[in-house]
């Protein structure tokens, strides 16, 4: 075959061509889909450095512009937000949470209008609180007229007044000490015979309660009737003779004169002696019975005279100045009012009642059939005391805790301060200060524990919020 017969290739039909390669199917769509890639994740990292440099950038800024309004829930003090709305939980609306309601304010000064007595002085020395400064725990707080109006919250004016000039407390009827006797024995001997056998009954002032045989009494009765052959022409025995000897000794055995005469009448000994009530009044204890065997140290009845008895009342120390000796007083029995008596007070008790923080007075009365006080009785008294006169304010606007006592100021724009005051006295209704306030001064009555509550979360909240970070690794 010649040069010129060769055949040229057909590209069709040859599997393996001469030339540049065509490029595979997907190429460009691949390169595509990886510009994307690289679009995206650089406006990924652009987003994401944008949004790092404005949390550093309002970080910065808190600080300066601490002024900048912000809103918390009352009820959820971690719902907070930079605009006004609702809570997503209560759905109450949401107050400005500004720096004055989370910083607690310092102590003002006592304003000199409002004068402080030197016994406060004289407890500050001692740790306790000036009145005029902000009780501990707590901190102003400002409330919107929506939330003022929605708990109810009422206000009064401190006004110059005197507490009325009656005090009424509780009382308690208790038997005389001077009136309680008991009944012994001067010598031992047996019980036979039971002429008061119970307790409860009313007996009479030389009345026989039981009687008894002694062989030391029997022996001297024989002693009596065997010295009285020496008495005189007249019957009776010259003084210092043996006859006057034994009748004096059975007298001191405790043998009454009427029963030594009828042993001298009859010639005979009486077996068993009388022993009789000292005194008139209510057997209240028994210790013998028929047959026991007693002993000059054994008390075997006491018995309380009853027709006197004390009415003894319970006052408080703040009201204890007020009730002295000679005071007037109404005892009422609880439920009867129809049997009240008047006295007057005889004893101030020196001893206080460390738990229920009070002091007993105590009056007496006479207890006649038309009365019939019966010891342990309760009643009330109410005592005429003098007038205490001072700044007065409603009892519900004085939040006591055992270690302060305070109330809410009412200022301006919903403002309430917390502030210690002394008080010097209490009744149904109102309170006397004695410092801390002024006259014309207005303060919280009505829901007074929950303006507190909220004083004292807030109080909570802003020492959480200045309190240190604990220093040291993180676990």
């Amino acid at each position: 075959m010649t040069a010129e017969e060769k055949v040229t290739p057909d590209p069709e039909h040859d599997p393996m061509p001469e030339g540049e390669e065509a490029p595979p199917r997907g190429v460009k769509m691949m390169a595509g889909v990886r510009w994307v890639i690289v679009i995206a994740a650089a406006v990924l990292a652009a987003f994401m450095w944008l949004s790092f440099a404005r949390t550093q950038l309002s970080t910065a800024q808190s600080g300066a512009s601490a002024h900048a309004p912000k809103y918390h829930c009352p009820m959820h003090p971690q719902i907070v937000s930079d605009e006004p709305g609702e809570c997503p939980i209560c759905h109450m609306t949401l107050e400005p949470f500004t720096a004055a309601r989370a910083t607690p304010a310092p102590i003002a000064p006592v304003p000199v209008a409002r004068p402080i007595d030197p016994l406060d002085l004289a407890a500050v020395d001692a740790g306790a609180l000036l009145p005029g400064s902000l009780p501990p725990g707590t901190t102003p707080v400002t409330l919107a007229l929506d939330r003022i109006q929605s708990i109810g919250v009422r206000t009064a004016v401190a006004e110059d007044g005197a507490l009325a000039s009656s005090l009424r407390v509780t009382a308690l009827v208790m038997a005389p000490e001077q009136g309680v006797s008991e009944v012994h024995v001067r010598v031992p001997g047996f019980v036979e015979t039971m002429h008061v056998d119970q307790t409860g009954v009313a007996v009479r002032a030389g009345q026989p309660m039981l009687a008894v045989y002694s062989p030391e009494i029997l022996q001297a009765e024989n002693e009596l009737l065997a010295t009285s052959q020496w008495a005189g022409p007249d019957g009776g025995a010259p003084a210092g003779s043996p006859s006057s000897s034994a009748r004096r000794k059975l007298e001191l055995l405790g043998m009454s004169s009427a029963e030594v005469e009828r042993v001298l009448a009859k010639r005979e000994p009486i077996r068993a002696i009388t022993v009789a009530a000292p005194h008139g009044g209510f057997v209240t204890k028994k210790n013998a019975v028929l047959g026991s065997y007693v002993t000059p140290e054994m008390a075997l009845f006491e018995i309380s005279d009853l027709s006197k008895v004390y009415v003894v009342a319970d006052v408080f120390l703040a009201d204890v100045g007020a009730v002295g000796i000679g005071a007037e007083g109404r005892f009422v029995p609880s439920g009867h009012p129809e049997r009240a008596s008047t006295a007057k007070v005889d004893l101030v008790y020196p001893l206080v009642n460390a738990e229920a923080r009070t002091r007993r007075v105590r009056m007496q009365l006479r207890n006649d059939a038309t009365k019939a006080y019966a010891p342990g009785e309760f009643g009330t008294v109410e005592l005429a005391v003098t007038a205490r006169r001072g700044v007065s304010i409603p009892r519900d606007a004085l939040v006591d805790t055992g270690t302060a006592s305070y109330v809410f100021v009412v200022e301006a724009e919903g403002r309430f301060t917390p502030r210690v005051v002394a008080t010097s006295g209490s009744d149904e209704q109102h309170v006397v200060v004695r410092s801390g306030l002024v006259a014309g001064e207005r303060v919280v009555s009505g829901a007074t524990f929950l303006i507190d509550s909220e004083s004292r979360l807030q109080a909570s909240i802003a020492q959480a919020v200045q309190a240190p970070a604990p220093s040291g690794k993180t676990p």
